[in-house]
């Protein structure tokens, strides 16, 4: 019975705060902003010297196994450029990234139920856009190291990945609601949302290669668009979900 009334709890607030439309605008948010920052950064950094790749497309390509038609989409759609191209649409980005973090400190005010961040306060939403932008990249660089390595490190540095995803969950929500929710919600709230990102990332390395190489096929750059930003859906939509749970069981039992 406490089950089915934790599970129509955590449903009555997702309808209550609209809980799914909050993750499309954060993910469509994170994706139009954090692209371009990406693909700012590589222009910088310069080109693939062997194609003229972008930096960012022979990483995916690489990082995902793609060959053929998927990967001659991805180069499509992420093609290497000058930076004076990159940078026309610098301050869009930089806007969308000031938007991104307005939206993602409504959302997760909303699922702790306090008040919103006030302006003069926002930078800590904007660092938690940060965090998470260092966690990507950390996990990225640990999960290349561990495909070559030996069964013990292999798994020392899956739990690395774990304790990043944790540290950085907990730093970062300790930032954006601006320390109006106690270590004990957030430790919960932390704990949850890395092994919901430990299901999401075993459900991309399934699904996502296979999926992006398909929709390139059907729809060339269009479907590789659409694979990433379903990726992207859901990890977000998890980290959300997990924090609506920690949220409503720890409502539910107040600590002392």
């Amino acid at each position: 019975m406490g089950l089915v009334g934790t599970v129509r709890d955590v449903l009555r607030r997702m309808s209550e705060i609209e809980l799914l439309d909050r993750v499309y605008v954060i993910a469509a948010g994170t994706f139009v902003s954090v692209l371009p920052l990406l693909l700012l950064v590589t222009g910088a950094l310069g080109a693939s010297p062997s194609r003229g790749e972008s930096l960012l497309a022979v990483q995916l390509i690489q990082r995902l196994g793609l060959d053929g038609s998927a990967a001659d989409a991805v180069r499509a759609l992420l093609p290497s450029s000058s930076l004076r191209f990159y940078a026309v649409g610098l301050a869009i980005t930089f806007f969308g990234l000031y938007s991104l973090s307005r939206r993602a400190a409504h959302a997760y005010a909303a699922i702790w139920q306090i008040p919103d961040l006030p302006r003069n306060r926002l930078w800590r939403a904007l660092v938690w856009i940060l965090l998470q932008l260092a966690a990507i990249l950390s996990v990225g660089i640990v999960r290349d190291q561990a495909r070559g390595a030996e069964p013990t490190a292999r798994l020392a540095l899956f739990v690395t990945i774990g304790i990043i995803w944790y540290a950085t969950e907990l730093a970062g929500q300790r930032l954006i609601t601006d320390r109006q929710v106690t270590w004990g919600r957030l430790h919960l709230a932390a704990g949850l949302t890395t092994v919901a990102r430990l299901g999401v990332a075993v459900w991309a390395s399934i699904y996502l290669a296979t999926s992006l190489a398909r929709q390139a096929e059907l729809y060339g750059p269009i479907g590789v668009v659409f694979a990433m930003f379903t990726s992207l859906f859901a990890t977000i939509a998890a980290t959300l979900i997990a924090t609506l749970i920690a949220a409503t069981l720890t409502t539910r039992r107040p600590s002392s």
